[in-house]
């Protein structure tokens, strides 16, 4: 797997598992995996075999074009909407906090 693909790959595979709500180590015995295979995946330690990328892909519904970032389709939009939202989550927690301090300030 190219160095592109590999990084397209592991952050494919995060999307797919938190947009399903499982665990690491869920989707790793929902597919009869090790402990910590889901995880190296993810790290991109290791790389997943042809049969292990058709099992994953069959499992989210999804090609295998896909899960290496080769073909786009709508999960790849609900991703980047995904992580845009997230942002803006992050953004205003920080601003709340900061919100909390002035007022705790003031009192």
């Amino acid at each position: 797997m190219k160095n592109k693909e590999k990084n397209e790959f592991k952050t494919t595979l995060r999307f797919l598992r938190q947009k399903n709500h499982l665990t690491q180590t869920e989707l790793g015995n929902i597919l009869g995996y090790g402990c910590t295979a889901i995880s190296s995946y993810e790290k991109g330690r290791n790389e997943p075999s042809i049969s292990d990328l058709i099992k994953l892909a069959d499992f989210f519904k999804v090609s295998v074009d896909f899960l290496l970032g080769r073909k786009t389709n709508e999960i790849r939009t609900d991703y980047e909407l995904l992580k845009h939202v997230e942002d803006i989550k992050q953004e205003l927690i920080n601003v709340t906090k900061k919100m909390d301090i002035v007022v705790n300030e003031k009192i």
